[in-house]
């Protein structure tokens, strides 16, 4: 073939031949770009791995007259995944090269990626479609041929497979340690890791010992917006969200809970912050609580009665909302088709009437009080049985201590070791009949002031309710009906199962009140919550709304006007 044929051949060629799909592309360059790293702290620390990596692949790129001209690495990254800092920043600038980078060194394909098909992902992409080829200078492999492409892979797949026999003895070694209680990762907020002799424990921190409020302040009933308030004046800020899990968090109480252990839980060996007795109380109350799964949102003043409130039909707690145009407040079932939809007017207007029903006149505030303290007697009854019995058992050992003595340092009858021993004993004796006359002496002392205070308090309900700020109204509410009310939106009424059993029984002995001032059933006539002494007879009916009170009101006001033939002292001047 003469050149000109030559020259019309490679026109053609140039011109209109075709390339194989089958052909590897790749970029036609000198330059090249190296990335190192190691897995972990311990490892770049302690070893000279990183180093060794550089000078080898520094070595390979003079020896096949490469250029470096970019290094990435040079840190700690563990390649379980792919999303990491430095291999990302290689990645992006080696496709943003425009053409200049032929090729990523490597001291190991593990060293590039231990993630298997996701990294045979990226090594493709940046093959076909960037002409970037990766090669490991320890194992170097020609890429540039289907059957190095599929040894690369396979080196990419058994650097998982590698990495996947590790993770198995890794997770059975910390599988048992954590079923021997130990615990190995960052323990959670108010402890700290203490080494001891070589010994690792887990211990409280001064933010610790301040924590254990907070499970004191749930169990007298506080909200979690006051514990957070309270937490921040004793140091210790905290969000919504971080609390909640503080609270539900078993390590607290010394048991681990973790997801290496399958649902299972094993008692742990770190210092423990309450016991298991208070932390079960605090989630049981939490759990039984009609709040417990309703999404929380800000407290507003003009919805007092939302979430407290429950729908009697389907169960579920109301919620509010406002009608801005309007400025017009409702209240409203959540579930979907109840249309149990109600103004705030017409609510606080009913449950205000539940409040009128128990205001006391002022001329029965003393049978009222005789009544409750011998009604408080009954109940108490056992406890003044039990506190006489303990002063009696302390009596005792008072006594035997006594004896103890005279025969030890006077009479000289004993060792010294039989003397502590008794001794010892009957201190804790002692201390344990304290405890339990504390108990006994904490229920029935002082009654009359707080019994007292009640029947004040009973006089101004509704006028506390309506001037109260939005916790007043709630605490109130919580006070007189531990579990909530259910609204019947058939009957157009409230009712509930459970009533503070001082309040009922201050409602049933003023209850004709009531019913002259507005010719109603009382609400509370439907419970009998005290066993109340000669002159009371507890209504029976188990409805209340409207419906009852006009079917039962002649029944009920005969049982009323029975109710006040109860026989006073004549000090009280009736």
């Amino acid at each position: 073939m003469n050149r000109l044929e030559q020259a019309q051949q490679s026109f053609l060629e140039s011109k209109f031949g075709r390339h194989g799909k089958a052909v590897m592309k790749k970029v036609d360059s000198k330059l090249v770009v190296k990335y190192t790293r190691v897995s972990g702290k311990k490892q770049f620390d302690k070893n000279d791995s990183i180093e060794n990596q550089n000078k080898t692949i520094d070595d390979f790129a003079e020896k096949n007259n490469l250029q470096v001209v970019a290094n990435f690495g040079d840190t700690y990254e563990s390649a379980k995944t792919d999303a990491r800092k430095e291999f990302q920043r290689m990645i992006n600038f080696c496709k943003s090269s425009k053409g200049k980078i032929s090729t990523i060194l490597v001291y190991k394909m593990t060293r590039f990626s231990r993630t298997g098909g996701k990294a045979i992902s990226i090594a493709d992409e940046l093959r076909t479609k960037y002409g970037i080829h990766i090669i490991a200078v320890t194992e170097p492999m020609d890429t540039s041929n289907p059957n190095g492409v599929l040894f690369q892979e396979m080196q990419l797949i058994f650097a998982k497979w590698d990495n996947v026999q590790r993770q198995q003895v890794t997770y059975a070694g910390m599988k048992n340690k954590y079923l021997k209680g130990e615990w190995l990762s960052n323990p959670p907020q108010g402890y700290r890791i203490v080494r001891e002799n070589g010994e690792r424990k887990v211990m409280l921190n001064e933010t610790g010992h301040k924590l254990k409020k907070i499970w004191e302040w749930k169990l007298q009933g506080m909200k979690n917006e006051e514990i957070m308030i309270n937490l921040r004046k004793i140091g210790v800020p905290i969000y919504k969200q971080q609390l909640h899990k503080i609270i539900k968090n078993p390590f607290y109480c010394g048991l681990i809970a973790h997801g290496i252990l399958d649902g299972k839980i094993v008692e742990g060996k770190q210092e423990k912050l309450i016991s298991k007795e208070l932390f079960f109380k605090v989630n049981d109350i939490i759990r039984s609580s009609s709040l417990y799964g309703v999404p929380h949102k800000a407290e507003d003043n003009n919805l007092p009665l939302k979430v407290f409130v429950w729908c009697a039909k389907c169960n579920t707690p109301f919620t509010g909302y406002v009608v801005k145009k309007k400025n017009l407040y409702y209240y409203k079932c959540r579930t979907t088709g109840c249309k149990c939809n109600k103004s705030v007017k017409e609510m606080h207007s009913k449950f205000e009437a539940i409040l009128s029903e128990v205001a006391i006149k002022a001329e029965l505030i003393k049978p009222i009080m005789y009544q409750l303290e011998n009604t408080f007697a009954d109940l108490n009854k056992e406890n003044s049985e039990k506190q006489q019995i303990l002063k009696g058992r302390m009596t005792e050992i008072n006594t035997k201590v006594s004896t103890l003595e005279e025969k030890y340092f006077i009479g000289e009858e004993m060792t010294k070791e039989m003397y502590d021993k008794f001794i010892t004993r009957f201190r804790e004796e002692y201390a344990e009949i304290a405890r339990d006359l504390e108990i006994c002496t904490t229920g029935i002392s002082n009654h009359r002031e707080m019994l007292k205070k009640a029947v004040e308090f009973c006089r101004n309900l509704r006028t506390v309710w309506l001037k109260g700020s939005i916790k007043i109204k709630e605490k109130l509410q919580k006070l007189l009906f531990p579990e909530g009310l259910a609204y019947d939106r058939e009957v157009e009424a409230f009712r509930t199962d459970k009533i503070n059993s001082v309040i009922a029984l201050i409602a049933r002995l003023s209850g004709d009140s009531a019913i002259m001032q507005k010719g109603l059933t009382p609400f509370f006539e439907s419970k009998s919550l005290l066993a109340v002494r000669t002159g009371l007879e507890p209504a029976t009916s188990a409805v209340t709304g409207r419906h009852s009170n006009q079917l039962n009101y002649r029944t009920n006001l005969l049982r009323r006007r029975k109710c006040t033939k109860i026989s006073f002292p004549s000090k009280f001047n009736l």
